[in-house]
């Protein structure tokens, strides 16, 4: 039995360190923490292509979501304190953490472990590191878009895990991406949806924090006697 997990929000809260950032350089900002982030997500989707092929820099496509999303609040910030917020989020992001209870389940499991992720390879390596995820992870079963040259859901990112998913489970928070992505090629799938923003067919199971994570993997696990 193989796990494979997205990394952001799926691995750790991609809000721990955006909503430090935002608390370090703008604080009087006012407009809902959860909305907020979910918008600027939403913007950072709209241009990642740009990412992946290399027209955007990840410092640039940080600088611009988040003032289009400022904009979008009718509290437009300039382009310095937009790098400033940049800058802010850039250190916090090597400071991310698992969940206690994922870790645990990660140290104790049986099952095959690996991630695949989209973005660019250095940075999402920075993310690898800062998670340590090499406690768990073999690094030959650790893949990112700008490693493969294809970004999910196309289908070549997944086949670059493995040829033969009938015992993968692909776990993930992006329910395009992820959950379509990988139903497509015969993965069982989880949908991980920590944002609560609605799931579909595409997904085998659905989850909403670690807890209920980690006691469906269990679940799974014990139901097919690994």
């Amino acid at each position: 039995m193989n796990f494979c997990f997205d990394c952001d929000d799926t691995l750790y809260d991609m809000r721990s360190p955006f909503d430090q950032a935002r608390a370090e350089v703008l604080p009087g900002l006012q407009a809902d923490p959860e909305a907020f982030y979910t918008q600027t997500r939403a913007f950072s989707e709209e241009i990642f292509n740009q990412v992946q092929d290399g027209t955007l820099t990840v410092d640039q496509s940080g600088v611009l979501r988040i003032r289009k999303a400022c904009e979008w609040w009718g509290q437009p910030v300039t382009l310095a304190q937009a790098e400033a917020f940049q800058a802010a989020y850039r250190r916090a992001q090597t400071e991310i953490r698992m969940a206690p209870e994922l870790e645990e389940w990660l140290a104790d499991t049986r099952s095959g472990l690996w991630i695949l992720s989209n973005g660019p390879d250095v940075h999402q390596r920075r993310k690898f590191s800062a998670l340590k995820t090499d406690r768990f992870f073999p690094e030959s079963h650790t893949f990112t878009s700008g490693q493969i040259g294809f970004a999910k859901p196309d289908p070549r990112a997944f086949q670059a895990v493995t040829a033969d998913p009938s015992d993968f489970w692909y776990i993930g928070d992006n329910y395009h991406n992820d959950m379509e992505g990988a139903k497509a090629l015969g993965w069982h799938t989880i949908h991980f949806d920590r944002r609560h923003q609605g799931s579909g067919p595409a997904a085998d199971y659905i989850a909403h924090d670690e807890s209920e994570l980690t006691a469906l993997l269990r679940q799974l696990e014990g139901e097919y006697n690994v």
